[in-house]
């Protein structure tokens, strides 16, 4: 069954990968990129109607975790771009914790 997002794109954390959900169902999967660049997930979408007519979506996901690159995946079905981010278990989480002095 797919998701079918209440926003544009909706970003969830499932046990170990991130998941987002974009919602594209004005586009065919062909006119349809997804890449990850920089630590962030980009999604660019351009249809061209008619004369004058065309769509062009772009989004970019900031993920708060490491994603193992090699891992993702993506599956597009019903008009929703479903991308699964798996968390780089190797890596350490960005940040520290800061202790309270007091």
């Amino acid at each position: 069954m797919t998701h079918h997002p209440d926003h544009e794109v909706e970003l969830y954390r499932d046990d170990g990968l991130y998941r987002v959900f974009v919602d594209l169902q004005e586009f065919d999967p062909e006119d349809i990129e997804v890449a990850w660049v920089r630590d962030r997930l980009t999604v660019a979408a351009r249809r061209t109607g008619g004369p004058g007519s065309s769509r062009v979506f772009d989004h970019q996901v900031n993920v708060p975790c490491a994603v193992d690159p090699d891992g993702i995946t993506a599956t597009y079905r019903d008009g929703v771009l479903d991308v699964e981010l798996p968390v780089d278990r190797d890596e350490n989480p960005p940040g520290r914790q800061i202790e309270i002095e007091g």
